[in-house]
């Protein structure tokens, strides 16, 4: 009988207390890309940022991101500091450091990317006109700093000059009077409706890039890839999601 109650006790202890959630700490970017990635009080903040945080909490997980430059974000997923890192586009380069989903080598829009962010080219207005061809781009080139395309810029032999954000870019521009930015769609339309840029900037119609930004995990992890998998799919459902992803659009 005392074993009974004991076994009883023990069963019901056991199933009383709340299961322990995992716990994922991640690292960001900390540059200034707003609306998907910024720092708000000293707090990591956005689109990409609540859409993963969102999900990771869907399937019980406690979230932790920490923002650092760019290169420490990426060495510490690749040491092991943290289990992963959010919002990068891939790149062979960073394959061997950090794991992306299956289709991120070969899609320009993988099924599991958190979202996929369009590059505009931006000018003073002038005369020229982009038609697609990186070697024709006004030097020197102005992106945000963490940018994956930038290593694409560079391989194409342009002088590329990397700044906190879109913003201090364009005032770049116009105070040089020279050069041109890379910049994401929302934002260049932003810059656009600003009265400071009114009549000064010009927008050019075909697209530098369309990139798949994603939640990669460090390889050395103790996540199994069907956890990972599990993640990606999570995040592939909840950006699926008009209601949820309306919300999301209308808070940034």
């Amino acid at each position: 009988m005392k074993h009974l109650v004991f076994i009883s006790w023990v069963f019901t202890l056991f199933f009383a207390q709340p299961l322990s959630a995992k716990s994922l700490t991640l690292s960001v970017d900390e540059r200034d890309w707003v609306p998907f990635t910024f720092q708000k009080a000293g707090i990591s903040t956005g689109m990409h940022i609540e859409l993963v945080t969102h999900a990771l909490q869907k399937l019980g997980y406690g979230v932790k991101i920490i923002p650092y430059p760019r290169k420490r974000a990426i060495h510490n997923a690749k040491s092991g500091i943290v289990d992963g890192m959010v919002s990068i586009a891939f790149h062979p380069a960073l394959s061997s450091t950090l794991i992306f989903p299956k289709d991120a080598a070969f899609e320009k829009e993988s099924a599991w990317r958190i979202m996929q962010v369009d590059h505009v080219l931006i000018t003073p207005k002038t005369g020229f006109e982009y038609s697609g061809d990186l070697k024709t781009l006004p030097l020197p080139v102005r992106i945000p700093s963490g940018e994956t395309i930038s290593l694409n810029l560079k391989n194409a032999g342009l002088k590329v000059d990397e700044a906190r954000s879109d913003l201090i870019n364009v005032k770049k521009m116009n105070r040089d009077g020279d050069g041109s930015v890379v910049a994401t769609s929302i934002m260049a339309e932003r810059l656009n409706e600003d009265p400071e840029f009114a009549d000064k900037i010009k927008i050019h119609a075909t697209p530098i890039s369309s990139q798949s930004y994603y939640l990669a995990f460090s390889r050395v992890s103790p996540l199994s890839y069907e956890e990972k998998q599990q993640i990606w799919d999570e995040i592939q459902k909840w950006r699926n999601d008009y209601v949820f992803m309306l919300q999301v659009y209308a808070t940034y």
